[in-house]
């Protein structure tokens, strides 16, 4: 956790919410900072979740964009007349230094949320993902500064055992869109060494149902913004009794076609990774503590939306010892939602520190 790795979770569970600071009413915002998506919890009870994308023309953000033709979220992948950016995935991959189009994006989401951070004291912890290259870190805390009171970067899995309430001896298995990353949590903020993490993710799942479509309809255009959304309306693994009809972009036309067998190949092509990783995570660990390991896998991220992954992993477990799969209530905010609670809890000296 940059700027507080010393912190540990005994240490905030032992601090009650701060109150007023200088007379003013105080606002504690999470933020799940994601490739594909941007979600956002206030204790002011404010939810928002976002598509991370911007659309513009040309390849530079103009500073001022109410005066320009630039779309956000949702509406800059429903356009086509200008290419998509994802600026997150971009500043995260190192494909760019430039901070300013994910500041847009952000103040782009505020504004949706009704957020006015100018009125307020206001105090934010942002996730990121383990391993994120120490100059990310520091992109996102100077994007911060100019928009919070007091801000901090933290890991995001931390964030998400912390919110729900899986801070001891449990592993953590974050399916999101770039990456797949299986962490054993004990207690403290986990180290590098806790980490299990592979690139085989959302993203895959979403470029595999396309080219199983392909095979049977060669002239089919499926994006893959399209076969995001089929995933993460219809996606499944296993049996199902899941019916996906849909209208199939084609080269001149539409198509109406049944896409169930498909969807569910390409949803189930991430399991033995899955597996794979949990068990490799639970040989690692010491002896006394893998049965309560293989009783404490909770699933989030955007595949954890898949119907049907949680009895259907637990089945995959049943040959190498059983296991108990906990699903998220909102997988959408539980990155965010735990942030949100974190922060609440961090100690009024600890953000006077960190605007120091």
């Amino acid at each position: 956790m940059e700027d507080s790795e010393q912190v540990k979770n005994e240490e905030i569970a032992g601090n009650e919410t701060m109150g007023p600071v200088n007379g003013q009413e105080v606002l504690y915002l999470g933020i799940d900072l994601g490739t594909y998506t941007i979600a956002i919890c206030t204790n002011k009870g404010t939810r928002l979740v976002e598509y991370s994308a911007i659309a513009c023309e040309g390849e530079n953000f103009p500073e001022n964009p109410e005066n320009e033709n630039v779309f956000f979220g949702k509406a800059a992948f429903e356009q086509s007349d200008f290419p998509v950016k994802e600026p997150i995935k971009e500043l995260l991959q190192g494909k760019t230094n430039d901070p300013g189009p994910v500041k847009l994006l952000l103040n782009h989401c505020f504004k949706n949320a009704g957020i006015e951070l100018d009125s307020l004291e206001s105090y934010a912890i942002i996730g990121v993902p383990a391993g994120a290259d120490p100059s990310y870190k520091r992109t996102i805390l100077d994007i911060s500064k100019d928009l919070f009171t007091g801000a901090m970067v933290a890991d995001e899995i931390f964030c998400v055992a912390y919110g729900s309430g899986h801070l001891e001896n449990s592993l953590i298995v974050d399916i999101g869109a770039s990456k797949l990353d299986i962490c054993h949590i004990n207690g403290n903020i986990p180290a590098d060494e806790d980490h299990f993490k592979m690139s085989f993710a959302g993203d895959n799942i979403d470029q595999e149902l396309i080219d199983l479509i392909k095979e049977k309809h060669e002239d089919s255009k499926v994006t893959k913004h399209l076969a995001r959304q089929w995933k993460e309306n219809y996606g499944y693994v296993g049996l199902s009794d899941v019916r996906c009809k849909v209208e199939l972009p084609l080269e001149d036309s539409f198509e109406e076609t049944c896409i169930e067998e498909e969807l569910r190949f390409a949803c189930e092509s991430l399991i033995p990774d899955v597996v794979s990783g949990l068990t490799k995570m639970i040989s690692y660990a010491e002896p006394d503590f893998r049965e309560a390991l293989r009783n404490n896998i909770y699933i989030c991220g955007g595949c954890s939306k898949m119907k049907n992954v949680g009895s259907f992993i637990e089945n995959e477990l049943k040959d190498l010892g059983g296991g108990k799969i906990i699903l998220p209530d909102d997988p959408d905010f539980a990155f965010a939602e735990g942030a949100r609670k974190l922060t609440e809890k961090m100690p009024r000296e600890f953000w006077e520190q960190v605007k120091s």
